[in-house]
Parts: structure tokens; C-alpha cells; sequence
């Protein structure tokens, strides 16, 4: 390979300016969106298992060795493998996700609300420049287009008209709050319900002319199936954890338009 050739291909190489690790899967969504090409970005709950049960193996574990940031976002398994972290690279610097909001009963669902995610971009900004200032309008720029992105889908979603909404874990609580919409959960704190508590909420579902069910498939659909049964609802499969939360949101304003 002659010299011209060699220069062209460590040009056209990405610089990773910063390695990153999160824990969920729309957490890189948020940091991919700020940091862009100069974000290296690996995630500890895999594609397909619930932060909540999930439980890594001492290679995945050990993949922050070489990361310079954790942002955490207060989900069971940031609760359980923390420490862990910090043992194995103990000059990371942990970042709350979350840094700014107020969760409410101990609910960690924040980022399937467009508000809540303009705050978390900003934690994300910061951190960036704190770290790489030179890039400091790159990031600016990435982070303002983002937020015109959140801001189309709020305008999307006060044109909701159904007012409340059934599914089986409180993953969708704050996207319901900003639109100003009920959800109804039919797990009881973290179990699955007695049969006395389903009639409960089929009664309320009632009540609420509840016309959806929202399944995810990272939790038990058989409850919420039997629900809509009940009260003719129609069902929908979302995923509270696609890598893209502005996704996630189109999907739940679509599903309840």
C-alpha cells in the first residue's frame, strides 16, 4: 500500500474521542445521538433481557475496563453491579443518567418521555465537553438537533385521544404522564397479579373505556391478553427497550392516536 493510500484510510477511520458504557440499550440511543463518530459506546444489558433479572457473566463485566464513562439510569441492575464496575476500573466516572429528574416511585422508565430525554441529552452534552472540549460545538450541534426531534414528537403526541391504556409492567408511566394519559398497570408491585386484582383492573379498564393493551415482550403477556379479552381491546407489542426511545415514542403515539 503506497503512502497516499495508507493516509486516505487513517482519515477515513472514525476517531473515537470518548468510550462510553451504559447500561440499557436506549441509553447508547441518547449517547450515539450526542456523541456521534466520536463515541465509542458499550452496552452491559444485551439486546433482549431485562435490566432487571439480567445477570452478566465476568468477561461482559469486565468490557468497562477500558471505559472512561458509566452513565447509569437506576434500573436493578445498576443497583446490583455498581460497585462490581467500580472494582474492576476504579477511575471510571459514574454519571447518573437521570441526574435532573425526580422519579417517582422508584420508577426508572425515563427515557420514553420526550421531556425527560431533553434532560438527559443535556447531562450527556455536558459530560461530553467536560471530557472532550475541542469538540465542544460538534457535540452542541448533535444535542440541538436531537432536541428539535423531541420536540416534533411532543407536538405528536398532544394529539392523542385515548386517555388511558393497559399494559402488564409500568414501563410507558412518564411517556403517559406528559401527554396526560392513564396507564394502568396490571403488575402489583413487581408480581403477577391474584385473580381478585385482575377482575380489579378489568373493572377499571372498563371504567377508563380503555380501548388498547400494550404487551412487551420482555415481560409476561398472558395477564394482558386475558384483559383484552375481556374488554375488547386491541393488542399491541412495544418494546420499552429499542436502542432509539424517540422510536419507542412514535410507536405508543401511533398505537394510541
Amino acid at each position: 500500500m503506497n503512502v497516499k493510500k495508507l493516509i486516505l484510510l487513517i482519515f477515513s477511520l472514525p476517531l473515537f474521542a470518548l468510550n462510553i458504557s451504559v447500561t440499557i440499550l436506549p441509553q447508547k440511543g441518547v449517547v450515539k445521538a450526542i456523541g456521534g463518530e466520536k463515541a465509542k459506546i458499550n452496552v452491559m444489558v444485551p439486546p433482549g433481557n431485562s435490566p432487571a433479572t439480567y445477570s452478566p457473566e465476568f468477561s461482559k463485566l469486565k468490557a468497562v475496563k477500558n471505559s472512561q464513562i458509566y452513565f447509569t439510569i437506576g434500573v436493578p441492575f445498576d443497583k446490583k453491579y455498581l460497585n462490581k464496575i467500580k472494582e474492576i476500573n476504579p477511575s471510571i466516572e459514574v454519571v447518573d443518567f437521570g441526574k435532573w429528574i425526580k422519579k417517582e416511585n422508584n420508577n426508572p422508565h425515563i427515557w420514553l418521555s420526550p421531556a425527560l430525554l431533553m434532560l438527559q441529552a443535556k447531562v450527556v452534552l455536558n459530560t461530553f465537553i467536560k471530557h472532550d472540549p475541542q469538540n465542544k460545538e460538534y457535540y452542541i450541534q448533535n444535542y440541538l438537533k436531537y432536541v428539535d426531534s423531541l420536540k416534533n414528537l411532543e407536538k405528536e403526541g398532544f394529539n392523542i385521544k385515548q386517555k388511558a391504556f393497559i399494559t402488564f409492567h409500568p414501563s410507558f408511566y412518564y411517556f403517559a404522564k406528559d401527554f396526560l394519559i392513564k396507564e394502568i398497570a396490571i403488575e402489583k408491585e413487581g408480581k403477577s397479579p391474584s385473580f381478585s386484582y385482575l377482575a380489579k383492573i378489568i373493572k377499571i379498564a372498563k371504567q377508563n373505556k380503555v380501548k388498547t393493551v400494550i404487551i412487551s415482550p420482555e415481560f409476561p403477556t398472558k395477564y394482558a391478553k386475558i384483559v383484552a379479552a375481556k374488554i375488547g381491546a386491541k393488542v399491541i407489542i412495544i418494546s420499552p427497550l429499542n436502542e432509539d426511545p424517540r422510536i419507542t415514542i412514535k410507536k405508543l403515539i401511533k398505537a394510541l392516536k
